[in-house]
């Protein structure tokens, strides 16, 4: 398969941002040079790097492939997804703790498997910053999805997935199973931006924007080492 190079060097950490407002938001947690790389924006220095939007499973794994080969060792996910309980509301950090992959990636990787999880250490030590700075959120079990429109209109598939999981996106297994696969250690944060077969027009970021301050603050000290 014909990639072009990207010829950086940065450190063994690394931030993948899957929306694009979080990307936006982020310009300012990292210093040093840019590049781009299949139409992604990429901000590196030799610590760490930061990238995105990277929408979608199979983009996804593009990308950690190429972040493996890069050696960068670990890496959070930060993106977007959409409520399926009334456990939570919008406006929530959530941590996913499971994976449930209906997504097309996953199963080449593990063609037996289902279900993906965040590397253990690795979130108790993002876990434990988060309570240390008393931001509240939320853990739980998330679905990936490749069709989101699909799942939303189809209320059979909703009713089936209720009680299992909290919440739907479409990279978190993706992120989890290719994780594994490669060796990497990561782990998926959230902010809950609307409701699954809900249509919503109030964009979410006056709802998530003190809570999104504390957290980049933890971001910006995990690419610095201080975490």
């Amino acid at each position: 398969m014909f990639l072009p190079k990207l010829k950086i060097k940065p450190g063994k950490r690394a931030i993948i941002f899957f929306t694009l407002p979080e990307l936006n938001y982020a310009k300012n947690i990292i210093t040093g040079k840019n590049a781009s790389f299949l139409n992604l924006r990429i901000k590196y220095n030799e610590k760490a790097l930061i990238l995105g939007p990277v929408m979608g499973a199979p983009l996804l794994s593009i990308v950690l492939e190429v972040l493996k080969s890069l050696e960068i060792e670990k890496i959070i996910g930060m993106g977007w997804a959409g409520k399926m309980t009334s456990k939570l509301e919008s406006g929530d950090l959530f941590l996913p703790i499971k994976a449930y992959a209906i997504e097309g990636v996953s199963k080449f990787y593990f063609p037996k498997k289902r279900t993906f999880h965040p590397d253990k250490d690795f979130f108790k030590k993002i876990e434990d910053e988060i309570i240390k700075r008393k931001i509240f959120f939320k853990k739980g079990n998330i679905l990936s999805v490749d069709t989101p429109f699909i799942f939303e209109r189809e209320k059979e598939l909703f009713k089936k997935w209720e009680g299992i999981v909290e919440a739907l996106d479409m990279e978190t297994s993706a992120l989890f199973s290719v994780g594994e696969s490669l060796q990497m250690k990561v782990m998926a944060l959230h902010f809950i931006t609307d409701e699954v077969g809900k249509f919503f027009e109030k964009r979410p970021e006056e709802e998530i924007r003190i809570k999104r301050q504390k957290v980049f603050e933890i971001l910006k000290d995990f690419l610095d080492y201080k975490i």
